[in-house]
């Protein structure tokens, strides 16, 4: 089957986790909790945690719960050179290209920051699109909510020819539910059983032999 749209998650799928982003990300988040929830403080990384898992990011759980300022927790979250921590990989961007096919993001952050480290990747150019938070607020990954409203926003019709990537196995398993080809990228979790393929880094994309292009 020719595939004719692909929806890649951001963090920790386009580029590598042990970089130290997410962490860096994770520890804003914590410094937002506490101007929100100042009780917080002993147990702030397991608030965090839990609300991760109950709403497909915490900072929609702090919108729906705590009545927290959405788009200012966005922009605090997120307000720091990503240059620091990717940099541009032509791998991975002669790759994309190689890719036949529509390109989007679909990502728990927020647009500008998405816009920033694409560009500092070097692969901004290779996308079509941005799903972003608010996009998909209140209900992100792994919610079929975000993957409906995702398809409904890039006009995508028909979910049996979409790929969707992601390195979160809840993610992935949610996408196959949903109907897409979904990829589990990185070795940072066991491959989910619902996962249509695995590949240890997004590099390895063109591995996949449903997406070589034959000739």
């Amino acid at each position: 089957m020719a595939y004719e749209a692909y929806f890649f998650d951001l963090d920790g799928t386009l580029y590598d986790n042990r970089c130290g982003m997410v962490d860096r990300i994770n520890s804003l988040i914590d410094e937002w909790i506490l101007r929100v929830v100042p009780g917080k403080k002993d147990d702030v990384a397991t608030f965090r945690h839990d609300l991760f898992l109950r709403y497909g990011g915490t900072l929609p759980g702090l919108a729906v719960e705590y009545n927290s300022d959405y788009y200012a927790s966005l922009k605090f979250c997120h307000d720091f050179d990503v240059r620091e921590y990717v940099k541009p990989d032509p791998v991975l961007r002669e790759n994309l290209f190689l890719l036949s096919g529509r390109k989007y993001i679909l990502t728990t952050s927020y647009r500008f920051y998405a816009v920033r480290v694409l560009k500092a990747l070097g692969i901004l150019e290779c996308f079509d699109g941005i799903i972003d938070a608010v996009d998909v607020f209140p209900a992100p990954k792994p919610s079929e909510k975000a993957f409906r409203r995702a398809l409904q926003i890039t006009a995508e019709s028909d979910v049996s020819r979409c790929v969707f990537l992601d390195d979160q196995p809840r993610n992935v398993a949610a996408g196959h539910k949903e109907g897409f080809f979904s990829v589990q990228v990185g070795t940072e979790f066991p491959p989910d059983p619902f996962a249509d393929a695995w590949i240890p880094s997004i590099r390895d994309i063109l591995t996949i032999p449903q997406f070589r292009t034959e000739g």
